[in-house]
């Protein structure tokens, strides 16, 4: 984010600046490679991609944007803003398909293929990993139907967090605890209303699909990183795979796959597609 704080006039002017003929905000740093291949493909024209620094930041932008004062296009994590009934309805603001960036990044065949790639091996894991995901789905689902209902209530309950570590078996495995989900499920249950919880499940649904799109994408993130080691521990091979590299794995995988075959790219083709439209009109 720009340690000044431009004028309306300012921002209108600077794609010109930039010789662009959009200027697409993002919510942080981590973001711009992650939209920048998502708008490519649906114009050859230059398109500038800056980071706003932080949710609160690019909600000022949207602010802007859904008033008229600014023309251009803000993109931005969904995180609960979508069961909150925060979305924008204006066009030029799109979101993640899921909780974050990680949500479409951490999908089966990018797992599929980073754990063949610190695995150094050959074999096909699709079916392993598939299975994998959906029984973490699984495990986590009421725990993610009380997330949603505790940020829907407005309520303070740290319930799943950014880590995954305490609900496993121990650090470094990638297998949840059922008795220290369920410890949380008790403990938790008492303090979110069944009306609320009820909302939530209905609102995220069931599935692991479901589940996997509504988890915190920094948790999700860390439990595959212990997935990618313990396997690739079990193939013979012993790795250390720090956040960082996760995820530029994970980000190359994306920038590849959404030009085809990425589950997701439909969506955003469409939004990305119905913002650039809106923008230039």
């Amino acid at each position: 984010m720009p340690e000044l704080e431009y004028s309306i006039d300012a921002l209108n002017v600077r794609n010109a600046f930039f010789g662009a003929k959009v200027i697409i905000y993002v919510e942080g740093v981590d973001d711009v490679n992650f939209w920048k291949s998502i708008f490519s493909e649906i114009t050859d024209e230059k398109i500038e991609i800056e980071d706003a620094g932080g949710a609160a930041e690019i909600e000022k932008y949207i602010k802007k944007i859904e008033n008229g004062e600014l023309c251009a296009i803000a993109a931005r994590d969904a995180d609960f803003v979508i069961f909150k009934s925060l979305k924008s309805s204006d066009p030029k603001v799109v979101y993640t398909r899921g909780y974050s960036i990680e949500n479409s990044l951490y999908v089966t065949n990018a797992i599929v293929s980073m754990t063949q790639l610190w695995s150094k091996t050959a074999e096909d894991l699709a079916s392993i990993c598939d299975a994998w995901l959906k029984s973490f789905a699984y495990s986590f689902s009421r725990l993610v139907h009380f997330d949603v209902a505790n940020a829907c209530s407005d309520s303070s309950h740290s319930i799943l967090g950014d880590n995954c570590s305490r609900f496993m078996e121990n650090e470094k495995s990638d297998v949840p605890s059922s008795v220290k989900i369920d410890d949380l499920c008790r403990a938790i249950s008492a303090q979110i209303s069944d009306v609320n919880l009820q909302a939530a499940i209905a609102a995220v649904g069931n599935q692991p699909n479901d589940i996997l799109l509504s988890i915190r994408g920094h948790f999700l993130e860390s439990a595959i990183r212990k997935f990618i080691i313990m396997k690739a521990r079990g193939l013979g091979r012993s790795v250390s795979i720090s956040g960082e590299s996760l995820y530029t794995a994970a980000m190359g995988h994306f920038l590849n796959s959404i030009k085809q075959e990425h589950p997701h790219r439909d969506y955003y083709i469409r939004i990305a597609q119905d913002a650039w439209n809106a923008v230039i009109n």
